[in-house]
């Protein structure tokens, strides 16, 4: 179960592309993966206090809402 020290998040990770020789312009600045257990460690996070009082606000100032694509994944390991 969710925990505020552990903020439901099992882990959380931001890439940034690079130039790279023979591949076209990103399309994007950058992309987040935020990763939890279960649905409910993940509507816990969303509907926290301190995402809503404090997260949330602050994404506004740096996040272009009208471009974000969001998608819910399940990672399968192939290699």
């Amino acid at each position: 179960m969710c925990r505020i020290k552990t903020l439901c998040v099992r882990k959380y990770v931001v890439s940034h592309p690079v130039a790279a020789e023979g591949y076209p312009q990103p399309a994007y600045d950058g992309l987040t993966e935020i990763w939890f257990d279960s649905w409910t460690e993940h509507d816990a996070f969303f509907t926290s206090d301190n995402y809503l009082q404090k997260v949330q606000p602050d994404e506004k100032k740096f996040i272009d809402f009208s471009s974000v694509g969001i998608m819910v994944i399940e990672e399968k390991t192939v290699i």
